[in-house]
């Protein structure tokens, strides 16, 4: 079966996308100056119809009506009927004064309807609804970080492995040089157990020397002894696993513990126990790495080191190449997607919150 071929979707959907992004709204109208909202879906005195929007540019007032299919005769009528009425209110003093320009958009039109518009003084412009889409993306990118957040893998197979370079930390190390040769570790392993452990909030840096945050206290202090020092204790596992829940876009380690859980979550639907080749398949879609882990190696990797992150915390199992979640991973899941909604809507809410 086929795709069709024309828009399915509504034209308030592209409406509500290009007011959320007046700047793309007015280059596609082809404007000198910054536009500003004076209504949408407003109501005129005859008939049911409601005109998409109405804007102001500089001293003009441009009735723009959307569409989301290609030219029809009808469009001109309905435009002409609206600015009729607006130049009524006009004259009545309940709109305020301005040139009124007429903009009409559609998928698409040919020459000759092109002049036929011009012939009633309305500009039409042809644009894509999914460049208006995609657009609203990319711009919501900008203010919404979980939109562009994604796993980085530092090659670091188990979370405990940190533990040896905080211990240094706690014993005032605080150079990377130092922390290698106190550790006998090599400077890079130093240097990528760190960023781990500032990835979830243990560490801060500053002057390029590291210290322990008061996080990273009570993580240390919650820790095992002496040869079991280098496995997550219960308590650091439960530390960890309330600063993920809470904020499961703090960092690419964190965003790629959530994505390991969601994306063996969502193949629970189709089998289980989850196989680990399955796995590597969806978690390298959900944490957004389509275009950068194409080699097998790469995809093995990082689903192994961020699955073995998982493991560390209690969240998943293996058995052989068979994945389970965990009692405590079930219940994680259903409080990082709650999270997760409160950090979208909040987001969402800051951007609304700039436009107005």
């Amino acid at each position: 079966m086929s795709l069709k071929k024309h828009n399915d979707i509504k034209e308030s959907e592209v409406e509500e996308a290009l007011v959320s992004n007046l700047f793309y709204l007015k280059k596609i109208l082809n404007l000198i100056y910054d536009v500003k909202i004076i209504a949408r879906q407003l109501k005129l005195k005859s008939g049911e119809q409601r005109l998409d929007l109405l804007i102001a540019h500089g001293k003009e007032l441009c009735l723009i009506e959307l569409k989301v299919t290609r030219f029809n005769d009808e469009h001109i009528n309905q435009i002409n009927d609206y600015r009729e009425q607006l130049l009524k209110l006009q004259s009545q003093g309940e709109l305020v004064s301005g040139q009124l320009r007429a903009f009409l958009l559609v998928t698409g039109f040919s020459q000759k309807e092109k002049e036929l518009c011009e012939a009633h003084n309305i500009e039409i412009v042809e644009y894509k609804p999914i460049d208006v889409l995609r657009d609203y993306f990319q711009n919501l990118s900008t203010v919404a970080p979980f939109l562009r957040i994604k796993p980085n893998d530092y090659g670091v197979f188990n979370l405990g492995l940190i533990n040896r370079v905080l211990n240094a930390l706690n014993n005032g190390i605080v150079k990377q040089e130092e922390l290698a040769e106190v550790t006998g570790l090599s400077k890079g392993s130093v240097h990528n157990h760190l960023r781990v452990a500032k990835e979830f909030g243990l560490v801060r840096e500053r002057n390029k020397r590291y210290f322990l945050t008061d996080l990273g206290d009570k993580y240390l202090s919650s820790g095992n002894e002496g040869i079991f020092a280098d496995i997550l204790s219960s308590a650091q596992s439960e530390i960890l696993k309330q600063f993920i829940a809470k904020d499961p876009f703090y960092s690419s380690t964190v965003f790629g513990i959530y994505s390991i859980v969601e994306s063996a979550f969502i193949l629970t639907r189709n089998s289980y126990p989850i196989n680990f080749n399955d796995l590597i398949k969806m978690f390298r879609t959900v944490s957004g790495k389509v275009s950068e882990w194409r080699a097998e190696k790469s995809q093995h990797t990082a689903t192994y080191t961020f699955l073995n992150f998982a493991t560390d915390l209690g969240l998943l199992g293996k058995i052989g190449r068979q994945i389970v979640i965990t009692p405590a991973g079930f219940r994680f899941i259903l409080m990082l997607q709650l999270h997760k909604s409160i950090e979208m809507i909040e987001s969402l809410s800051s951007k609304q919150l700039e436009e107005e």
